[in-house]
């Protein structure tokens, strides 16, 4: 995964209005590629849990592959405008923020998981298979937000 490159390339090619300098916009775009990430780590992490609980252990362990990886590229995108010590707690802050709210959200009960899988599968699953959209989609989201004037892009 490059995010320097295409957060460099998107965010060149957005024209500045009066709006922050490149520099803050890639951090908050980056800012918000890292929490969607540890969204989808925390999501993976909880339908892991579903399948293992189920003896399902192959689904199991390719959920948790997604999870880990998941993971990673929230810490890589957190990187991005935090030094390594401060992305990667809070990067561990985040994913813990999402988990308690998802098995909140389920109840703590697997048979509920359909709540979270409406939200996160096919945001998660874009997430993992294709970066450039993500990186891309809050590119637009963080300009729309300069140029209308709003206070947050989510």
């Amino acid at each position: 995964m490059r995010i320097p490159f295409l957060l460099a390339a998107i965010v060149a090619s957005v024209h500045a209005t009066a709006q922050p300098t490149a520099e803050a916009m890639t951090a908050e775009v980056t800012d918000n590629v890292a929490t969607e990430y540890a969204d989808c780590a925390a999501y993976f992490s909880i339908v892991q849990g579903a399948f293992q609980s189920s003896g399902k252990e192959n689904e199991a362990k390719k959920y948790k592959d997604a999870s880990d990886k998941a993971a990673e590229f929230s810490l890589l995108a957190a990187k991005q405008s935090r030094t390594e010590d401060i992305a990667t707690r809070v990067t561990l802050a985040r994913f813990e923020m999402s988990l308690k709210g998802m098995q909140k959200t389920i109840a703590n009960n697997y048979s509920n998981i359909s709540l979270l899988m409406n939200k996160h599968s096919d945001s998660c699953v874009e997430a993992m298979t294709d970066s450039s959209a993500l990186i891309k989609r809050w590119t637009e989201k963080v300009t729309t937000k300069y140029s209308k004037g709003s206070s947050a892009p989510r």
